[in-house]
Parts: structure tokens; C-alpha cells; sequence
């Protein structure tokens, strides 16, 4: 059996169907769940048959619109009841939604409109002023239709949306993904220990990103949860008040911010009712299972990336295994490569966006994709990230040191807030250089003590020849992992 079934409850193994398409999904949450509260954002709230209803009517708007199946549609705004109906919306109609974060300003979308191909964008009210010399259709986020209109034949090899690559280093390109591989990460984000239902969560993390859409909202409706929406990240507090939920989906950065919270006001300050973390799209330290746990809140890790529509593999079991980003997910597999993590099924992408070349790179010739995160399995199925391949340092002296892995001793120590490991140079040669930014109110000297000492448990090869401490916050991407230059 497989390890998310052992841990769900017996009678939940087999009670939510793997839905091939979003037109599937959309009938079936609509009527399973009809009458129970779906969305919330603090001027509306939706039930499950209100927000089929409303997808309908979006598909309507559409089709009076002239929008030909097959066509790519832009939607181009912040979190928000609307976006999802959109999505949705575009997807089961039979066309592919391009996400495209909201920061992205005028002159980046001048080309991009064109080289995605969009011949319809549906921007917010925000971001409705970058389109004014972009010549394209466009409906308002917010716009809508009396009219009904049912869903069309879509099947699961069919794209459904476009993503972007969340990386830090390089260019961002765009992850096309089908309706299968959307649905199959959809149906993963579901398996948790105890009951599937009945959950309150609130969705902070971008839609733009895989990990907010499908993990913190597509899963969390597939197993009738009440999903609150957060539209600014600086509301995130204010919001965890009005929804008071009981799991919430986060990057590390967000579920430390939250840990110091609990710890200044209390749990009641995050809505008193919290019970669950799950963390991915960047390492988990041990220190926040740690840290929450006597606050009566469990954090479970996990990892995937874009191409892989969501996680591929979850840690239910942190207390055993701190440092595991957990095992595979159902209908996949893995295996290790030179190091290298590579895994198949059909939750994989379709490839980049007229870039054939960067598709090609991607998969092996037998078809598996290559993740490029250097890892490790145990014989108990726990899987280990050490570090990416493009990230090695290689020391004069032979020896390649992953900088993810030098970080990971660092993110142990209660005094740290954040570190990076990168290359730098000592008496002309390569040398290892950590930057680390001490947590609010950690002397400078102490800092240096607590690093000294930590370097001592180091392999001499993977010491720090240099220290810098920093007092500013890192760069980072919008899924918060620290940008490497």
C-alpha cells in the first residue's frame, strides 16, 4: 500500500475519484459539496454549487465573446474569488490559461502577449493600466454573464494552463502543463493524516504559482474545504483572524514569520484554530516542526517543482525524519541518476513554451524528467535533497560542495533567520563565502560565536573561509526562496 494511504483513514483511501479534466472536477465539487461553503474573502462568501454557477457563467461571457476553443487566454492579477472562477472558467471551456504574476510590468508584457499567444487578456482593476498600448481583447476581472454555458469536451492530454517558472537563477520560462497532470497534483495535495474534509485554510500563496493554485486552493476544493482568500500578503494576519484556519499552505519564510507571531501574541493571533503547516517550494529547516510543535501545530514538508504540477513527494512523518522531504506521491516514480533525482508520470509537463531546446534538456530519452536536485533515497523510501547540480561549488582541492547542504547545518540554529552559501575567492582560489541574517535582537558577537561553532561539526572542505553577517533582508523570488546571483 502506498505510503499517503497507510496514513489517511481507511474509509477515505478511495473516496475521492482522480477527476481526469477541470470540467470533471468543477461538476463534481459543485455537486458533492453543493450546499457547503466553498470561497470566502471578506465581502463575499460562496458555496460550492454558487461557484459552479459562476463558472458557468464566466464560460458564457466567453462564448458571447466569440473566444475560440484551443485559444490562450491571459489572467493577469492578484488572489482573488475572481481569478479562480477565471481559471476555471477558461480551463473546462476548452482553452489554456496563461498565469502571469502581477508584477510584471508593462514592457515585459508587450512581449509577452505576443509570444504566448494570447489573444484575450483578463486583467484586475490593478492591472488593467499596464495593457493601455498593448494591443489585445480583454475582459475585465470582475465582468460576467446571465447566461449558461456547459463545459467543453477537454480531455486530460489537452494543455490546460501556463506557467511560469518559479527559479531563482535564470530566465523564466513557461511550464505548459495539462489538464491530467494539474488534476493528478490536485488529487496528491489531498492526502494528509486523519480526516481529508472539514478543513478551513487560507490561500496566501500566489495563484500564479503551482504550489498556491493547486495546492492551497484546487486540492483544498477537491476535498470540500472552506478556502479563505488573501489578495495582499500584507493582510495575511489580519486575514488568518477572519478565517481562523485550520491548515495553512506556506512557503518556509511565511511559516517563520507565523512561528514569531505565536510566539510575541499567541496562537490566538493566527485565528486559534491552527493545526497544520505544510511548507515546500524551498527547504524546510527542522526548527519550525520543532518550534511549533508545543503550540499544538504539526509542519509537514514536501517537494516538487512547476514542471512536476505540484509536489512530488510528502513528509508525514517530520518527527522521524526532519530532515526528508518525504516519499513519492501515488502513480509516479523516482530514481536516482549520478545523483541526480529523476521522476516520470502524469503529472509531468508537456514542456516549455516554444523552447524546444530547454524541453529537450529537461527529459532523459527514455522519458524521465531531470530535475536537477542532487538527492538521495534511503532504503525506507525517504528522500533526501542535498543541493542542485547548477549550484556545486567545485574547491581546488577536488572536492564539490553543494551549498544547499552547507545551509541545511546552519538553518538547525535557533539564532539564524536566513543564510546563503555561495562561492567567493581566498588567496586566488575558490573558497566557500556564508552569509547569515541573524533572527531580531542576536548580537553580532554571539552571531559569530554560534556560527564558529556550528562550523566545528563541519567536514573541514565544507567550512566557511568567509563570514559575512547582514542585517538586511535577501533577495528573494515570489515563492520567498533566496535569489542566488
Amino acid at each position: 500500500m502506498n505510503y499517503f494511504y497507510e496514513k489517511m483513514l481507511p474509509e477515505e483511501r478511495s473516496d475521492i475519484p482522480y477527476l481526469p479534466t477541470t470540467a470533471d472536477y468543477v461538476d463534481y465539487i459543485g455537486n458533492r459539496y453543493a450546499d457547503q461553503v466553498a470561497l470566502s474573502d471578506g465581502e463575499r462568501t460562496l458555496t460550492f454549487q454558487e461557484l459552479a454557477d459562476h463558472i458557468s457563467h464566466r464560460r458564457s461571457l466567453l462564448n458571447k465573446n466569440g473566444v475560440q476553443r484551443g485559444s490562450n487566454i491571459g489572467l493577469f492579477g492578484k488572489n482573488s474569488i475572481d481569478i479562480v472562477e477565471w481559471f476555471l472558467a477558461v480551463t473546462s471551456y476548452g482553452c489554456t490559461a496563461v498565469m502571469l504574476p502581477p508584477a510584471l510590468q508593462p514592457e515585459v508584457l508587450a512581449g509577452a502577449v505576443p509570444f504566448y499567444e494570447i489573444s484575450l487578456m483578463i486583467p484586475d482593476e490593478d492591472q488593467a493600466g499596464k495593457l493601455e498600448n498593448i494591443s489585445v481583447a480583454r475582459v475585465g476581472m470582475t465582468e460576467t454573464d446571465s447566461g449558461v454555458c456547459p463545459a467543453g469536451e477537454v480531455k486530460k492530454s489537452d494543455r490546460a494552463a501556463i506557467f511560469f517558472t518559479g527559479g531563482t537563477t535564470g530566465k523564466p520560462k513557461g511550464v505548459i502543463l495539462s489538464h491530467g497532470a494539474i488534476m493528478r497534483g490536485s488529487l496528491n495535495g489531498t492526502y494528509r493524516p486523519g480526516t481529508i474534509y472539514g478543513q478551513t485554510m487560507l490561500a496566501v500563496l500566489p495563484f500564479t504559482h503551482v504550489f498556491g493554485l493547486i495546492f492551497s486552493m484546487l486540492s483544498a476544493l477537491y476535498a470540500g474545504s472552506h478556502v479563505g482568500v488573501c489578495g495582499n500578503m500584507k493582510n495575511m494576519f489580519r486575514d488568518m483572524m477572519r478565517v481562523k484556519p485550520t491548515t495553512m499552505i506556506a512557503v518556509p519564510g511565511m511559516a517563520e514569520i507565523m512561528l514569531m507571531i505565536a510566539k510575541s501574541k499567541g496562537m490566538a493571533a493566527l485565528g486559534g484554530n491552527l493545526k497544520l503547516v505544510v511548507c515546500g517550494a524551498a527547504p524546510v529547516p527542522e526548527k519550525l516542526h520543532n518550534e511549533f510543535l508545543p503550540f499544538g501545530v504539526e509542519v509537514l514538508a514536501g517537494y516538487g517543482m512547476t514542471e512536476t504540477s505540484n509536489l512530488v513527494s510528502g513528509n508525514l512523518d517530520m518527527e522521524l525524519h526532519p530532515a526528508s522531504v518525504g516519499r513519492q506521491y501515488p502513480e509516479q516514480e523516482l530514481r536516482i541518476v549520478e545523483g541526480e533525482l529523476q521522476v516520470r508520470g502524469d503529472m509531468l509537463f508537456d514542456g516549455y513554451w516554444k523552447d524546444q531546446a530547454a524541453t529537450d534538456a529537461a527529459f532523459t530519452e527514455d522519458g524521465w524528467l531531470r530535475t536537477g536536485d542532487l538527492a538521495r533515497v534511503e532504503p525506507d523510501g525517504f528522500i533526501y535533497i542535498v543541493g542542485r547540480i547548477k549550484n556545486l561549488i567545485l574547491l581546488s582541492n577536488g572536492e564539490n560542495v553543494s551549498p544547499e547542504e552547507v545551509e541545511a547545518f546552519y538553518y538547525r540554529s535557533n539564532m539564524i533567520r536566513d543564510c546563503l552559501v555561495s562561492e567567493c575567492t581566498v588567496n586566488g582560489k575558490p573558497a566557500i563565502q556564508l552569509e547569515a541574517q541573524p533572527v531580531p535582537g542576536v548580537a553580532d558577537e554571539t552571531m559569530l560565536e554560534e556560527i564558529k561553532r556550528i562550523g566545528k561539526d563541519l567536514p573541514s572542505f565544507m567550512q566557511p573561509a568567509k563570514v559575512v553577517l547582514r542585517h538586511e533582508d535577501f533577495e528573494k523570488s515570489p515563492s520567498m526562496k533566496i535569489i542566488r546571483k
